[in-house]
Parts: structure tokens; C-alpha cells; sequence
């Protein structure tokens, strides 16, 4: 994939305003709806299912519908799930979407956004690497999040 379609993806992948945020309740086909329209540049890799999101909310990462229905909160604790599920482990994520003490979630939201924003400019400023040099900055990333989640 050449350096242009992989910045198209990484900003095809960036989470909406939290405006763009539907703020009336979505019942679950329209969740997953609004996901894959969301990420539509991850095609088949999305891996979304219903059974997914129910497990979220039990294991708490994603607040229970009321009524079936799912709120913005939940809408935006699943966008940032979808992204940190590929390199983070549930436990860590319920810690990070939901720290005892800290932002609420559109704060988070806000700064998950932000972050984002920083990591594609970021690429956008590097040459061009081998791959070798994104896996073992990938490893030493999460290796730091492991160790600042030890006591």
C-alpha cells in the first residue's frame, strides 16, 4: 500500500466530532450501522458483531442501553474501542475508557480525537520506514502502557 492510501486510511479510521455524534438513542443494527459507515475504510477488517458490543457491556467497557437503545456515550466508548482493540487487551481498555477518577467520556472522547489527530500529523511529517521500525515502535508502545498500568 503506497504512503498516500495509508494516510487516506489513517484519516478514513480518525473518530467524528463528538457533534457528528447521533445524540438520541440507536438501537443495535443502527449502531453497527453507524460503526461500519464510520470506518468504512476498514472494509472486512471492522470484525463487529452484535454478540461484540454485548460483551462490552457486560465486561463494562461500554454503558448499558436503556431500553435497547444505545446513547451517545456508548456510541463513543465503541468508536474508541473498535480502534484500541487491535493492540490492547479488555482490561486495560476498561482502565483507560473508565479511570476512577478523570475525564467524562466526551472529554475523553475529546482527547482520544486529539491524539489521534497528533499521531497522524505525525506520520504525515516522517519519511517513509521499513516496517521493521513500526513493529518495534508499536512493541515499545505497548510495553510503556503495560508497565504504567503496574502498581
Amino acid at each position: 500500500m503506497t504512503r498516500e492510501k495509508i494516510l487516506d486510511c489513517l484519516e478514513g479510521f480518525a473518530l467524528p466530532d463528538w457533534e457528528m455524534l447521533p445524540d438520541f438513542g440507536l438501537y443495535m443494527d443502527q449502531v453497527l450501522t453507524f460503526v461500519s459507515r464510520t470506518f468504512a475504510c476498514a472494509g472486512d477488517r471492522l470484525d463487529l458483531t452484535s454478540s461484540m458490543i454485548n460483551n462490552y457491556v457486560k465486561a463494562g467497557l461500554i454503558d448499558k442501553p436503556e431500553g435497547k437503545k444505545y446513547s451517545r456515550d456508548a456510541l463513543a466508548q465503541l468508536l474508541m474501542i473498535v480502534q484500541l482493540k487491535l493492540s490492547t487487551p479488555l482490561d486495560m481498555m476498561k482502565e483507560l475508557l473508565h479511570p476512577e477518577s478523570g475525564p467524562d467520556t466526551r472529554e475523553l472522547y475529546e482527547m482520544f480525537r486529539k491524539y489521534q489527530k497528533q499521531i497522524i500529523a505525525e506520520y504525515r511529517k516522517t519519511e517513509e520506514a521499513p516496517r521493521l521500525v513500526y513493529a518495534l515502535t508499536s512493541s515499545a508502545l505497548q510495553w510503556i502502557l503495560r508497565l504504567t498500568g503496574e502498581e
